[in-house]
């Protein structure tokens, strides 16, 4: 018996439970690369489960449908965006230093992911999730989580002197769309080698040198 005074699971069970997550992981890393390619009205459900090499009956074992598919797509790549960003300024006590720690893990994030950013650009507009929010309501309360961590810095930059003053929501809406512009623009720079064609052009450091010019006090 567990502490609750229910019946533990069975290793039958467990391994059951552990088997549906590997498959659902799966099938949601395949619906990324179909919806990546072929955008979410241009994607089927018999193409996704075709990369998947599931059945389209089996895909609704794990999804409502194709709505439902693409907003756990965006739930959890989003989410593992989310963790990424606390985890990188964990250790970082400067606003302005986490700023730039948000901005490095959110381009090596997205780097080994341009089928996803290619899903998010496309169908959610980049930084204006809100576009689809009737489509997509979490990965909307997704987008306002990223959005609040984001702003909290700012807010706190200001108020330390250490950013320019302004307001920390408009502020941090300009700061993500910097970002933004800066990935896309280096995701559909790709060439079929996987290099960008804005490594040269405009490297990670000048990002870097544009966040200080545009929020440094």
């Amino acid at each position: 018996m567990t502490a609750a005074g229910g019946d533990a699971p069975s290793l039958r069970d467990q391994r059951r439970a552990h088997k549906d997550r590997v498959s659902r992981d799966h099938i949601l890393d395949a619906a990324e690369r179909v919806f990546g390619r072929k955008g979410f009205h241009g994607a089927t459900l018999k193409e996704v489960a075709e990369q998947a090499e599931f059945s389209v009956g089996a895909l609704y074992g794990f999804f409502e449908g194709k709505d439902d598919l693409f907003a756990q797509v965006l739930e959890r790549q989003g989410g593992a965006l989310l963790a990424a960003m606390h985890a990188a300024c964990a250790d970082e006590a400067s606003p302005l230093g986490q700023l730039h720690r948000v901005a490095d893990v959110s381009l090596a994030y997205f780097r080994e992911r341009p089928d996803f950013y290619r899903v998010f650009q496309r169908e959610l507009g980049g930084a204006t999730w809100a576009m689809r929010a009737s489509l997509n309501e979490a990965g909307y309360a997704r987008y306002r989580e990223v959005m609040a961590f984001e702003e909290g810095i700012v807010a706190a930059g200001i108020t330390s002197g250490e950013l320019r003053p302004g307001d920390p929501e408009a502020l941090a809406g300009l700061f993500s769309g910097l970002l933004q512009a800066y990935i896309a623009q280096w995701v559909f720079g790709l060439d079929d080698a996987g290099t960008s064609t804005l490594e040269a052009r405009l490297p990670p450091a000048e990002l870097h040198a544009l966040i200080d010019r545009a929020f440094a006090a």
